[in-house]
């Protein structure tokens, strides 16, 4: 009865891993689907209004055409972008947010935080820990974006490091705590393995990533 039991657990794990991505990436490309799709269909409703010749054009349609001009307008943003004049008006457009009040604020943490995730590996970000969150007794994946300034130091009385603690599945929403150094413990993996920890709501395990690495 035992080895049936392993059996079917064992089994039942083996189809979660090999579901759990196909699932992830239908969750992921129907979201960016349905938003992307949606933006520019008021816009397209009220072209095909004005057009020569009326067409009937359904609900899917609209769909698909919109999104289908997003995604070009997106490849001709990133290709102006990279030359002179595109790189040029993005950085005016970039310092222009960064002076109006409320918006500064919003795009700032924003492009920080993507920026973090872009970069190799993420290397913005110090290292990995494991802290007591929400309460003690309950353990959370944080990564330490920097040491704490003076300023909170001083409040707090002790050396702390300011951690960002990301939530599932989408590692890019969080809660910046501080935390003491001594109430943090440093792991020994690496800042692109946690992220599939905490993508995959732990079903993907640092041990998991190295055993594969390994074989």
């Amino acid at each position: 009865m035992k080895k049936i039991n392993n059996f079917l657990r064992n089994t039942f794990i083996a189809g979660i891993f090999t579901v759990l991505p196909i699932i992830v990436t239908y969750f992921f490309l129907s979201f960016v689907f349905n938003k992307f799709s949606g933006f520019l269909i008021p816009y397209l409703r009220i072209g095909v209004r004005y057009l020569p010749v009326q067409f009937d054009v359904s609900e899917s349609w609209l769909r698909l055409i919109s999104f289908m001009l997003m995604m070009l307008i997106i490849f001709l943003v990133g290709l102006f972008t990279k030359n002179y004049l595109g790189s040029k008006l993005l950085n005016l457009l970039d310092k222009t947010f960064k002076n109006i009040p409320i918006v500064k604020t919003v795009y700032t943490s924003t492009k920080q935080i993507i920026d973090a995730f872009q970069t190799s590996k993420g290397a913005n970000f110090k290292k990995v820990v494991l802290l007591e969150y929400p309460r003690k007794g309950i353990y959370s994946i944080g990564f330490v974006t920097k040491d704490t300034s003076k300023f909170f130091n001083d409040i707090v009385n002790d050396e702390c490091y300011n951690i960002f603690i990301p939530t599932t599945p989408n590692p890019t929403s969080g809660f910046i705590l501080i935390v003491p150094k001594k109430d943090v413990i440093e792991l020994d993996i690496t800042i692109e393995d946690s992220i599939k920890f905490v993508i995959s709501a732990g079903l993907v395990s640092p041990d998991m990533i190295k055993n594969k690495d390994e074989s």
